[in-house]
């Protein structure tokens, strides 16, 4: 019966990957939109607060990210066929270094260290969520 769910997974496991290359693309192209949103700002009632909501955004979707590959992988679907979490790790370092230096060339934004570092904050946040769920399912 396992083997048979197994099977099954395989089915979504081209899925799986389109929509991680999809989401891939789609966070690539986003750093060549202009934005008039004012992400450092946020008011409630008549009381401003200044707070720099876009590197909290930039940590959760890389953060995000991660989570969509662990729940392939609990799932048993992999996104590259050989060393699938070294390749997963490349590609999502050098989307969000990527994301953040073609914004030097890009009309009303700007590269951001401060962005580039909340990229890394959410990718080493979601792999060590991925590596602490990695030893509990050993240890079970």
């Amino acid at each position: 019966m396992e083997k048979d769910g197994l099977k099954n997974m395989k089915g979504i496991e081209k899925p799986y990957r389109y929509i991680f290359w999809a989401g891939y693309v789609l966070v690539f192209a986003e750093a060549f939109m202009t934005l008039k949103v004012n992400l450092h700002k946020i008011t409630i009632g008549v009381v401003s607060i200044k707070f720099h909501l876009d590197q909290v955004l930039h940590t959760t979707v890389y953060f995000l990210i991660c989570m969509y590959f662990l729940v392939g992988e609990y799932m048993g679907l992999k996104l590259f066929k050989n060393r699938s979490f070294i390749k997963f790790l490349v590609v999502v370092l050098t989307l969000a270094t990527v994301t953040e230096v073609v914004q030097l060339w890009v009309p009303e934004r700007s590269c951001n260290v401060f962005d580039w570092l909340s990229n890394i904050v959410g990718i080493c946040v979601g792999v060590g969520v991925i590596w602490g769920t990695r030893r509990m399912r050993i240890r079970d």
